[in-house]
């Protein structure tokens, strides 16, 4: 019993290792998303642009002393009030160019774009 169980299992991982090994080989991403972390500091947002293939996952982390506030898509309103402090925000965007804005600081931009 012990041997056929054991042959299933060196079975299975072959033809894991038959499928499964060309789409990892390749790197395929169709169902992830690079994750950037976004730090509010300052008049800036940290980095000021991101691009990303697939799609990417936003962390808005508050850390700076200054008051902000975010606008952009898919942000909640409660995040358009200004707050020197807030729970960190992570929102997914798929292929596009997208724009984030403080509306305290003047030219305070984030530039996302996923192709």
């Amino acid at each position: 019993m012990q041997c056929k169980l054991a042959a299933a299992f060196a079975a299975a991982a072959i033809l894991i290792v038959v499928f499964a090994g060309p789409v990892l080989a390749t790197g395929s991403r169709a169902h992830s998303a690079s994750t950037h972390t976004v730090r509010l500091v300052d008049s800036l947002f940290k980095p000021e642009s991101i691009k990303a293939t697939g799609s990417a996952t936003l962390k808005f982390v508050y850390a700076g002393k200054l008051t902000h506030n975010i606008i952009g898509p898919k942000v909640p309103k409660s995040y358009e009030q200004p707050r020197k402090r807030a729970l960190p925000l992570t929102r997914t965007y798929g292929k596009g160019k997208y724009t984030f804005k403080c509306t305290i600081h003047p030219g305070m931009n984030l530039y996302l774009r996923v192709r």
